[in-house]
């Protein structure tokens, strides 16, 4: 049965990326459905593509009559069932709760950061969106990146040593980082790099770097194109 993972805007979108990344770099086989934010496409298909009415949504069989699993969580859990074999979440018991505990964390967590620097892979807004506030998230962020590599990180570059979803849900956050100049240090830095050189991130930012639509919501240190 075929797999159709609907998305929205790859420059602007960290719920669709999420579950995308997850998907490509545990190599689950999947064909992707495009719907740009406030497009003619959006508002003639969004309600048949999505029960939610929002972006991520995975379909088996096909989109709109087939059955979907919508949210970034749920739709990883259910590729997990799937295609148990692929590595979306660690072998060993408890790296496998740590992991999930840091995708949910990330899932309902951070919203200084997300509300103060938004997903944007085209902008460049050094110091842009810091604050106190945003700035314990980030705080935070390396934290748990520093003592995820220390504890269950050994024979790879990622927080469980290979890549696993838990990775894709801090993918967002690396680019992030990047668009608005904020500097790491130690292993959060090498951990961002190998993130942001992954194969599956690096696919998506060179999608969403094509994109052209603008949204001042999610672009609020720009002006809008002439």
């Amino acid at each position: 049965m075929t797999l159709t993972l609907v998305v929205g805007n790859k420059n602007y979108s960290s719920w669709s990326m999420r579950p995308w990344v997850a998907l490509r770099g545990c190599g689950v086989p999947f064909v992707e459905r495009v719907v740009k934010f406030e497009s003619e496409d959006w508002k003639q298909n969004i309600a048949t593509l999505s029960p939610s009415g929002l972006v991520p949504v995975l379909w088996e069989g096909e989109p709109g009559t087939g059955f979907a699993t919508w949210d970034t969580l749920a739709i990883v859990e259910r590729a997990n069932e799937l295609f148990p074999d692929k590595g979306l979440w660690p072998a060993n018991p408890q790296a496998r709760a740590r992991a999930r505990s840091l995708a949910a964390e990330m899932h309902s967590g951070f919203r200084a950061l997300r509300g103060a620097m938004p997903m944007n892979l085209r902008g460049r807004h050094p110091g842009k969106g810091m604050n106190p506030e945003v700035a314990k998230d980030i705080a935070r962020i390396s934290t748990i990146w520093t003592e995820a590599r220390a504890g269950f990180g050994k024979g790879g570059p990622y927080l469980f040593g290979a890549f696993c979803a838990a990775d894709a849900f801090y993918a967002p956050v690396a680019t992030r980082f990047a668009t608005y100049g904020v500097e790491l240090a130690g292993e959060a830095k090498a951990y961002q790099l190998a993130l942001l050189a992954n194969a599956a991130v690096k696919e998506w930012t060179a999608e969403g770097l094509k994109e052209t639509e603008f949204y001042k919501d999610d672009e609020p240190y720009a002006d809008p194109p002439v």
